[in-house]
């Protein structure tokens, strides 16, 4: 025969199954725990309890919160050992060292010729939408004078028919000159 289980019901932000508090996940708790532990300065069980019953309204089974602190605390103090363990970073010989600040001076130079350069962009490009514009208002001008293309037509005719015109008396002067000098007799 099974035993039974009592349906789950909900009470404030966790769930409670049968009897079984479900509020602080195990994600939950470990984070807290992490927390805690890494701040840096020591912390109570009493502390921990208090903490869990803030900010999820449960302190949780005094052995599984325990259990997680123990396994969290173990694994700060390996973490912390380790770091501690590695030897320290030898000394970089001077000639490292002052080619270290050569590139920083470089990086530095670097970023002022880039500066400069994106300044002397945004100067060619404004003066370039300067004129631009200048010469636009120029051909609108142009062109809003009243009877500007009649004009512009009225004076190439008249350039024509002047030309003609000089052609003609050219040839003319040209032909009543020839006339005289003809055969003398």
């Amino acid at each position: 025969m099974r035993p039974m289980i009592s349906p789950s019901t909900r009470k404030g932000n966790g769930v409670t199954l049968g009897s079984m508090n479900c509020r602080i996940s195990e994600v939950s708790l470990r984070g807290v725990c992490r927390e805690l532990l890494g701040a840096g300065r020591p912390v109570s069980h009493r502390v921990l309890r208090q903490v869990l019953h803030e900010r999820f309204g449960a302190t949780g089974k005094t052995a599984r919160v325990l259990r997680v602190w123990r396994e969290e605390s173990a694994r700060q103090a390996v973490a912390a050992k380790q770091t501690n363990d590695r030897p320290p970073a030898p000394a970089l010989p001077i000639d490292v060292q002052q080619l270290q600040q050569r590139l920083q001076q470089a990086e530095a130079h670097a970023a002022e010729q880039t500066a400069r350069a994106e300044v002397a962009e945004l100067r060619e490009q404004s003066h370039q939408d300067r004129w631009a514009l200048e010469i636009d208002q120029l051909r609108e001008q142009l062109r809003a004078q009243p009877d500007y293309a009649r004009e512009v037509r009225t004076l190439q005719s008249t350039v024509a028919r002047l030309t003609v015109e000089l052609a003609a008396l050219r040839g003319a002067a040209a032909g009543t000159a020839a006339g005289e000098e003809g055969p003398t007799s």
